[in-house]
């Protein structure tokens, strides 16, 4: 029965762990917690010859979190465990040789064993046969007890602590004590069978040894823990514990415990940034965040990377609530982009999600039956022109859409006329501008060359060569509303402030920084300065550009330093390098400010060597750690 109750006692605690895992929903680091955690569990010990049954172990532990998954502790512990029943099975006759013999003394009276000869660790042939194994039914005929007291010095480690599952690694130096009684607390005693020694010894002893830990912790609420893993305790055993106990005294095995924390570094939002310089405190768990708290969009869905799954969505696309683009009308085109979103599946589409119309007769291809009528021919709602006349020039392209049948006709549907009334070389049959001016070249239409299709015929361009696309004003010439080099129309960027440098589309050649981003920028100041020389100047001017491109952008600027201290006069004029970098950083702002910059739109801090990009041990990395990083702050 004993057997049984036991089995039904750890069917009971998987259920119960089961049910409390998903209702765990805090992450947890323990940087600065102190926290107080007492449990129990089953152990075995581990010998040469198993006489033992399975014992219970109560333990507690005091803990410090020096850093965010690193803790320091106290641990304190008690177990007990019986002799097994299969000692029962055994007796002199069977084994032969001799034995240690067993006793206890209380008071003056002396008791021994019913089997007085019966050593404790016997032979392979005594106890070989009927080892206890995983038992918990205890001996009738010895009534031997044995229980341990521990004390640890420990260090533990944890790793995933920004979710709510913490595997863990304990190790310990622990002073740890054993004794063997009867049931009445009375310590047995032993006589050695290896020596001539007939000295009756109490079967106690204490010894530094090591304890190991290895498990996990949930948390089911904020500052609760629950633990559970594999303990082991290995004393440093000497001689007289191997005589009398074999090596009882090291065992291993299973543990619960509940913790509770106190204190620590607060982290609200479980985003790895403590709450005191945290600017986006309510940030959901799971999200990518900048050094500030915030955060992270890269793709500007709405959807913040780290619980994006689509991270790279084009801009501009309509998302769900995982960041994957909606397509209503599977197009390949996403809503928010799509213009037509109830295109029929299977339709080609352009670049807006429009179904193609390649002879724009107003019938898409997907439905269109003929799709290379002429423009401007009238079409049924298959996209096949009408001919009335059937002179062969269809509708809506014929000037003369009642022609007699058979009829011989111009390209225009009317009976052929050698009449040129504007005198460009095209009779009027043909010509599509029959009021051409008298001396303009026109083309084999009647029309006036445009060589630069501008839409301004040459004979009134006064800038002939206008490249294909520019927008241009009524005499031909291209339109520069930004003034950036590059003409309207080509400008894919025809907003750019004055002063910006821009690349051949007219964009600024600085790309915009995101919130968090930051560029980095090696700025040449003379040992121990911080006034902005002239080729300092030239290596700030990426930093103006970006500035005035982006005149919404609020930035941060970042000194910093190598990690070579100031030293000589040097160091009179400055404390440490974290001095030097505010005092660069703030006399960046202000040559930023002589060039027009708005000053309320910069800040300044100095991070001195705490933060470099590369060694600090070569001429070149420290060349790279003395710079100026501009962040965008908003």
């Amino acid at each position: 029965m004993r057997k049984k109750r036991k089995g039904s006692e750890m069917k009971r605690l998987v259920i119960v762990l089961a049910l409390v895992f998903p209702l765990c929903v805090s992450a947890e680091e323990v940087l600065e917690k102190i926290s107080v955690g007492l449990g129990g569990g089953l152990f075995k010990n581990a010998m040469m010859f198993d006489y033992m049954v399975i014992g219970k172990s109560y333990s507690g532990e005091l803990k410090y979190g020096i850093t965010k998954d690193l803790e320091i502790g106290f641990w304190g512990g008690y177990g007990v465990t019986y002799a097994a029943n299969n000692l029962d099975a055994g007796s002199p006759d069977s084994v032969g040789g001799v034995f240690r013999r067993t006793r206890v003394v209380v008071g003056d009276s002396v008791f021994t064993y019913p089997y007085h000869e019966a050593r404790l660790w016997g032979t392979p042939y005594a106890l070989g046969k009927s080892r206890a194994g995983f038992i918990f039914d205890r001996s009738k005929i010895f009534n031997w007890k044995y229980s341990y007291t521990t004390l640890a010095l420990f260090v533990q480690f944890r790793s995933m602590t920004r979710s709510i599952f913490n595997p863990l690694i304990l190790a310990g130096i622990e002073r740890y004590n054993y004794k063997l009684t009867d049931d009445n607390g009375h310590i047995i005693q032993g006589l050695s069978t290896s020596s001539q020694d007939t000295t009756w010894k109490d079967i106690k002893n204490s010894h530094w040894g090591l304890l190991t830990r290895i498990g996990f912790e949930i948390f089911p609420a904020e500052n609760v823990g629950i633990q559970a893993g594999a303990v082991a305790h290995f004393p440093f055993t000497d001689p007289f514990t191997k005589e009398y106990m074999d090596s009882l005294v090291s065992s291993a095995g299973l543990e619960a415990k509940l913790t509770f924390y106190y204190g620590g570094v607060k982290d609200s939002d479980k985003d790895g940034v403590i709450n005191k310089i945290d600017r986006c405190p309510d940030t959901p768990f799971g999200a990518i965040v900048d050094e500030y708290g915030c955060p992270m969009d890269s793709d500007g869905d709405g959807v913040f990377d780290g619980l994006d799954k689509c991270p790279n969505t084009i801009y501009g696309a309509v998302v769900d609530l995982t960041g994957c683009a909606v397509d209503s009308d599977q197009d390949g085109v996403p809503d928010g982009i799509d213009r037509c979103v109830n295109t029929p599946k299977g339709a080609r589409v352009d670049s807006l999600g429009c179904p193609i119309d390649q002879d724009k007769d107003g019938v898409p291809d997907f439905k269109d039956r003929c799709p290379n009528t002429p423009v401007g021919a009238i079409v049924d709602s298959v996209g096949c022109p009408f001919d009335s006349d059937g002179d062969g020039v269809y509708d809506g392209i014929d000037e003369c859409p009642n022609s007699p049948q058979g009829s011989v006709v111009a390209r225009n549907g009317c009976p052929p006329s050698k009449v040129d009334t504007d005198g460009d070389g095209i009779t009027d049959d043909i010509d599509r501008c029959p009021d051409t001016p008298r001396g303009v070249q026109v083309d084999s239409l009647g029309c006036p060359l445009d060589l630069d299709w501008d839409t301004v015929p040459d004979y009134k361009d006064k800038c002939p060569k206008t490249p294909r696309g520019a927008i241009v004003d009524t005499v031909g010439c291209p339109l520069d509303g930004d003034k950036d080099g590059v003409y309207d129309g080509l400008d894919r960027c025809p907003n750019t402030p004055p002063g910006v440098e821009v690349d051949s589309v007219g964009c600024p050649i600085v790309k915009e920084l995101k919130k968090g981003e930051s560029i980095s920028i090696t700025v040449h100041f003379e040992s121990c300065e911080w006034t902005v020389t002239e080729q300092a100047a030239k290596d700030l001017e990426i930093g103006l550009q970006l500035l005035k491109a982006y005149p919404e952008m609020r930035v941060v600027i970042e000194g910093h330093t190598d990690d070579r201290p100031p030293v000589g006069e040097c160091a009179r004029r400055v404390k440490n390098n974290t001095e030097l970098s505010i005092l660069r950083a703030k006399a960046v702002k202000d040559w930023y400010v002589k060039q027009g910059i708005d000053p309320s739109r910069m800040e300044t801090i100095g991070y001195g060597e705490t933060r470099p990009r590369d060694t600090n041990q070569t001429p070149e990395g420290r060349a790279n750690n003395r710079r100026i990083e501009i962040r965008r702050i908003e």
